[in-house]
This record gives structure tokens, sequence and C-alpha cells, in this order.
């Protein structure tokens, strides 16, 4: 059917969209966020802005899944409706955020020539620190391993004999497990990032192992581990990005 494959097109190029406006915008506002406290001296804040930043996601996305009923109740326009309050609060507090440049170039003056440069400084970027698209791999691995197991475990929960009272509760726990890991990092500055690594992909294994075990309790835990590893490595991997210890990537 034409008509269908047509429409199925059409959902990928939006979901495809949709994946890299979320890439384009989380990067573009943690370099923001970055040259901001860099104006005022206080780039040391970084790591903890990022752990809060994480920790907000996590809490905002377990207690939209425990409204997930009240959203079904309302309809989807007005669930639609208040996505984009959200956004419009976004924008006003991006507002805040500048980007630093130490040497401006006056012919930057329009917007398609600043997402010109944009690119073109990117890729100059790839080229030139080929160890950042190894930190790139390694943290998509254990990021990965964690939707991935979060995602399924929506589905397995169910099967595993869960209480139908208990399953929002469990998701929502298991994105607690993102924040306890986004503060315990901060703690653990003294640790190198492959030592990081290498724990937070086990524990990620781990969690994915223990969702075969067909004890919800066992399971909850191991999405639990796997959301607190995530974004463990992701704190760190930010402040990896922007520390002046970049050019040695995978060596600190």
């Amino acid at each position: 059917d034409l008509h269908l494959l047509s429409r199925r097109q059409r959902q990928m190029c939006i979901r495809d969209s949709h994946a890299m406006s979320y890439n384009f915008s989380s990067g573009s506002g943690d370099a923001l966020a970055y040259d901001s406290l860099k104006i005022y001296g206080e780039e040391s804040y970084y790591a903890k802005y990022e752990s809060d930043q994480l920790s907000i996601y996590r809490l905002c996305n377990g207690i939209s899944t425990l409204c997930a009923g009240f959203a079904l109740y309302i309809g989807y326009r007005a669930a639609y409706g208040t996505d984009i309050l959200m956004c419009l609060v976004q924008i006003f507090v991006l507002n805040r955020i500048w980007e630093h440049r130490e040497h401006r170039d006056h012919k930057a003056n329009t917007i398609v020539r600043a997402l010109v440069d944009c690119w073109w400084e990117s890729i100059q970027f790839l080229k030139d620190a080929r160890r950042a698209i190894v930190l790139m791999l390694v943290n998509s691995l254990v990021g990965a391993g964690d939707i991935l197991l979060l995602f399924f475990l929506q589905a397995k929960l169910p099967e595993s004999g869960i209480p139908n009272a208990l399953l929002g509760m469990a998701l929502f726990i298991m994105e607690l497990g993102g924040i306890l890991g986004a503060r315990v990092i901060l703690l653990c500055d003294r640790l190198r990032y492959r030592t990081v690594f290498v724990l937070t992909g086990f524990l990620v294994l781990l969690g994915i192992a223990v969702e075969h075990s067909g004890n919800y309790v066992i399971m909850t835990l191991g999405g639990f581990i796997a959301a607190f590893s995530d974004d463990a490595l992701q704190v760190r991997t930010c402040l990896l990005y922007t520390s002046d210890a970049a050019d040695d990537l995978i060596g600190v």
C-alpha cells in the first residue's frame, strides 16, 4: 500500500528529525552552560550543574510516568499543550545563556552563517580530536544499554507478576537510580575515566542479566543500577569534554 508506505516514511523522518534535534539541543545546551559559567569564572561548578540537570530530568521523567493515566484522562491535545508550555519556559531560561568566544568573527552575523560555522568547527574537532569519538562511543554503549533495559522492563515487569498498583512506582524507583548516580559520581573525582567506564559498564550488564530472573523486585533493582551507572558516566563524560585534559581523553 503506497499510502501506508508513505505514512511510515513520514513517521521515520519525524523520528529522525526529533533525534537530531534532541542531540543537537542537548549538546549545545551543555556547551552554552559551560561557556556561561566560564564568563563568570565558575567553571568548577559545571560538574554540579550537569548532575543537577540529569537529576531534574530523571525526576521529571519518573513523575511523567506516574502521570501517564492523567495524560490519557485529559486527552492528547491538552497533554501536548503542557509540552508547549514547558518549551516556552525553556526558551525563557535559555535566553540567559550566552556563548563565550575569545575571538569573535564579525562575518558570522547571520543565523545561517553561524550554523555553517558551527557544523564546520564540529567536523574539525572530530578530525583533530579522534579520541573524542572513542569517548562518545563508550558513553553511548552504557547509555544505550540503560535506555533499552528500562524500555523493555516496562513490558517485562507486568509479565513477571508485579501488581498493577506497583508498576508505576517500580518505574519511578528505577529513574531514582539515575539521580543517585549523578550525585555519587561527584564524590568520586579521583577515579580515572577508564575505571568509571568499566564499573558502570559492568553494572549495566548486570542489570540486563537480572532482567531474565523473572522476579520483579530483582528486575527493578537491575533497572535502578543501570540508570545509576548511565547518569554517573554521563556526568563524568560531560566534565571530561570541557576539562583542560581533553587532549588525553581516555587517559584521565
